[in-house]
C-alpha cells in the first residue's frame, strides 16, 4: 500500500504518487499486445441517464417499470409466487402452523410467541394449537411448497 510520501523507482527515474501511476508505468514497459484490458462489469444502466432530459428519464423509467410488471404477471401465469411482504407473512404463518401441527422442534417457540401476543386470553395459544391439529388452520400456501425429494 502507498504513502502518501512520493516513491523514487530508480529505473524509470519518475515519482509514483498513486497505484494509477505506478500501473501506467508498468504498461510503458510491457507490449501493447500483452496488456488486455478486461470490461468492467458495471451495475450502472448503460444508458447515460445522467444525460437525459427529464421527459427522456421519464419514458425510460416507465419502460423499466412496464418490464417489471410483464415480467410478474409472467411470473405469476407460470404458477410463482411474488415475493412481498404479504406472501413472506403467509408462508411464514404456514410455517408455524406445520410446527405447531406436527409437534417439531420450535413448536413450543410459537406456542410461547402467541402467549405473548394474546397475553389477555391464556387459552388462546393451546386453542390455535388444537384447531391447528384438527385441521381447522390449514396453510395458504402449501399448494405452493415444492417437494425437495
Amino acid at each position: 500500500m502507498m504513502t502518501e510520501t512520493a516513491v523514487m523507482i530508480s529505473e524509470i527515474e519518475e515519482t509514483v504518487t498513486s497505484v494509477d501511476d505506478e500501473l501506467g508505468l508498468l504498461r510503458e514497459l510491457l507490449d501493447d499486445d500483452v496488456v488486455l484490458k478486461k470490461p468492467r462489469k458495471s451495475r450502472k444502466p448503460s444508458v447515460g441517464i445522467d444525460d437525459m432530459a427529464p421527459a427522456e428519464f421519464r419514458a425510460y423509467k416507465a419502460r423499466l417499470q412496464a418490464e417489471r410488471r410483464a415480467r410478474n404477471k409472467a411470473e405469476q401465469a407460470a404458477g410463482s409466487l411474488p415475493f412481498d411482504v404479504d406472501t413472506t407473512r403467509d408462508a411464514l404463518a404456514d410455517a408455524a402452523l406445520m410446527l405447531l401441527y406436527a409437534g417439531g422442534p420450535g413448536a413450543t417457540a410459537v406456542l410461547n410467541y402467541l402467549g405473548q401476543v394474546f397475553p389477555d386470553k391464556p387459552g388462546a395459544p393451546m386453542t390455535i394449537l388444537a384447531r391447528a391439529r384438527a385441521g381447522k388452520l390449514k396453510p395458504k400456501l402449501i399448494k405452493f411448497a415444492r417437494k425437495s425429494s
